[in-house]
């Protein structure tokens, strides 16, 4: 297995990945008592398919380990509602 992970802290929207990619983890932190929302989209834009939808509770981060790693074909990229604080994303790249 030569796949290299790393943990990304994300503050707004951001091209994670132009590659295919494993994404092991997502946490997601919303901002003062309100409900954040992330969307994951395989490729380089939100123009590209998206992966999926996360919302958390009122006020709680929500975090989602992938096991195994969830796979994307093209890329990640990330884009946030205002009410998200942060996202930390454990993903990696390279030959399973």
């Amino acid at each position: 297995m030569d796949i290299k992970y790393t943990w990304v802290r994300c503050t707004g929207d951001i091209k994670l990945s132009t590659a295919p990619s494993f994404i092991a983890t997502v946490v997601v932190m919303p901002h003062d008592g309100k409900q954040a929302k992330v969307v994951l989209y395989d490729g380089e834009s939100s123009s590209d398919p998206q992966i999926m939808e996360i919302k958390t509770g009122s006020g709680q981060s929500k975090v989602i380990n992938f096991i195994p790693p969830l796979y994307t074909q093209k890329g990640l990229y990330v884009d946030f509602t205002s009410d998200c604080d942060e996202l930390l994303v454990h993903f990696g790249w390279g030959k399973e």
